[in-house]
């Protein structure tokens, strides 16, 4: 069964973000991350929400404490600790 994970955190510029989050589409169709969508917060378009599902809780948990995506997210200008939520479909 398919995690959902629920990852919202604050960026510098939501523009460059975005580049960078872009970039990283051929690796998470290689890992079969599905992404769901990303939102913006209606009082802060800086703050960032993606919702996404990943083929396992194992994988999730890999590929978000990866250093490479540690890396990547400084380079693309992310200036918060991630908030995540792993969720299991039950209903």
């Amino acid at each position: 069964m398919a995690t959902t994970i629920i990852n919202s955190h604050k960026v510098e510029n939501f523009t460059k973000w975005k580049e960078g989050f872009d970039a990283g589409a051929s690796m998470r169709k290689e890992l079969g991350i599905t992404i769901k969508g990303i939102f913006q917060s209606v009082e802060d378009e800086n703050l960032v929400t993606i919702i996404s599902e990943m083929p396992s809780p194992e994988i999730a948990k890999a590929v978000l404490s990866s250093p490479e995506l540690k890396a990547a997210g400084q380079k693309s200008g992310v200036i918060s600790a991630p908030e995540i939520k792993l969720l299991n479909q039950v209903f």
